[in-house]
């Protein structure tokens, strides 16, 4: 069963397979100081997370990294409700966070598939709360095929101390995001004059998964070009070479291009919302790069978004004609169909008419030509002549036979009216019509499933300008 939208209940596993990582980043120390590495755990237990987290309540850090991943993007996260229970309430997080586990629990449809959780911002006093996911593409290469992944990021930023606490939930373990973010800060220098950016993995998250769009959108635009370029250079009266299941394939490249604005259109909005919260907030030259790179990326988007809703419009149309050029076609062969009945009925109407003409004389001489009947010599001639009918008694015989094969004719056929209802059986019984050579290879490649031939509606080919199915996730 797919899990309710909006509920929890299926969002955690009860046993922990992939441990929930935490990193933290030991606050600025004096120069003099030799710097304090960051520290790196795994727990795959509530007893696990609960002792790290009382060592470090009263430790001074200036950056806590908890990353959650599921194993697979249609399964729960890797942690229990307990364990997240802990983490919430250690960490003071506003309600407002449960909507980013929400989105991540067992399905086995691919429902939500453009729902990203809009950027939500809460204060109080002088701590900040964000939250907002992300939809992003990856290739997988054994497949070698797109899927659409999902990401969630929350951050609590106290500007007063100017303390972060990002919670990081990815689809599969060791994402690109998190590998980015791990070798970030870990790789930190902390010193006084490099503290870490409270703002930069934000923009780690988007460097990681906003240069993808690009690539997909290419991908299906391979697979679209080829059925449109051919879909606009095709003749009606000529085999045709692209047909319905290319029009399957189209409608799917459609829907996937029709997929992608909505989802870049939330992606924009929240890099805009990000680069306005750095704006309003005391910066110093680190956060100005990072507002300049979330900016960067949020143009990515809109100039992807532009490009795929070309696409979509431009595939819409082509689609439209191919259904159009299919149906001109099968109105043709219906002409070449009829033109061939028309023929037929002129056949059975001639052979009717030649039938009604020679069956009175046909069934006079039948009957008289029976053994029942005979010519024998009048008595009261002279002559030795025939010229007397001579009739037998056994003549019944036939009027019962014949009556009775009547009537079980007339019975098997209203018989074969009320239980017949395929009409297999007149299928059977009736003429088979030559159809023509095109009529006959429409048919066929449609039974068979495969391509069926196409044809022009445009002689110029240099005009046609297109070439055109795939998801999950």
């Amino acid at each position: 069963m797919v899990a309710a939208m909006g509920s929890l209940e299926s969002s955690f596993v009860e046993q922990v397979i992939e441990p929930v990582q935490i990193i933290d980043v030991p606050a600025p120390i004096a120069s003099q100081q030799p710097p304090i590495p960051a520290q790196h755990i795994r727990c795959s237990t509530l007893e696990e997370l609960s002792a790290h987290l009382n060592t470090t309540q009263h430790t001074a850090y200036s950056c806590r990294y908890i990353s959650i991943c599921q194993r697979n993007s249609w399964r729960p996260l890797q942690i229990t409700r307990p364990m997240l229970d802990l983490i919430v309430a250690r960490h003071g997080i506003d309600a407002s966070f449960w909507e980013l586990p929400s989105c991540f629990y067992t399905r086995n449809l691919d429902v939500e598939e453009v729902y990203c959780v809009p950027y939500t911002e809460t204060r109080h006093g002088s701590i900040v709360e964000i939250s907002y996911s992300i939809k992003y593409p990856e290739h997988k290469p054994a497949e070698d095929k797109w899927v659409i992944r999902h990401s969630a990021l929350y951050h609590r930023h106290d500007t007063s101390t100017n303390q972060s606490v990002f919670i990081h939930l990815s689809p599969t373990p060791n994402s690109k995001a998190h590998l980015a973010a791990t070798a970030h800060l870990l790789s930190h220098n902390q010193l006084p004059s490099s503290p870490v950016s409270p703002f930069h993995l934000h923009s780690l998250l988007f460097t990681a998964y906003t240069p993808a769009w690009r690539a997909y959108i290419a991908s299906l635009e391979r697979r679209f070009l080829p059925i449109a370029n051919t879909t606009f250079a095709t003749f009606i009266d000529e085999p045709l070479r692209v047909g319905y299941d290319n029009l399957s394939t189209l409608v799917s490249i459609e829907t996937r291009f029709l997929q992608i604005p909505a989802i870049l259109e939330t992606v924009s909005d929240t890099l805009g919302q990000l680069c306005d919260l750095i704006s309003s907030l005391p910066s110093s030259s680190s956060e100005v790069t990072t507002a300049q790179n979330l900016q960067n990326h949020r143009r990515q988007c809109v100039a992807q978004l532009r490009a795929a809703t070309h696409l979509q419009q431009r595939a819409q149309r082509t689609s439209q004609l191919l259904a159009d050029t299919l149906s001109f076609r099968d109105q043709v062969v219906a002409k070449e169909q009829n033109g061939n009945m028309l023929q037929l009925n002129k056949s059975a109407v001639f052979i009717t008419t030649l039938t009604l003409l020679y069956l009175p004389a046909s069934f006079v001489a039948s009957f008289f030509g029976m053994n029942f009947f005979g010519f024998e010599a009048d008595p009261d001639s002279g002559s030795g002549d025939n010229n007397r009918i001579a009739g037998s008694s056994m003549v019944w015989i036939y009027v019962v036979v014949a009556g009775a094969l009547t009537v079980a004719t007339f019975v098997f056929y209203y018989w074969l009216l009320h239980r017949d209802n395929d009409g297999a059986m007149f299928r059977c019984l009736a003429p088979k019509i030559r159809a023509g050579a095109a009529f006959e290879g429409l048919t066929g490649a449609l039974r068979r499933g495969n391509t069926c031939n196409t044809r022009r509606m445009t002689s110029d080919a240099k005009e046609a300008g297109v070439e055109l199915r795939g998801v999950d996730v």
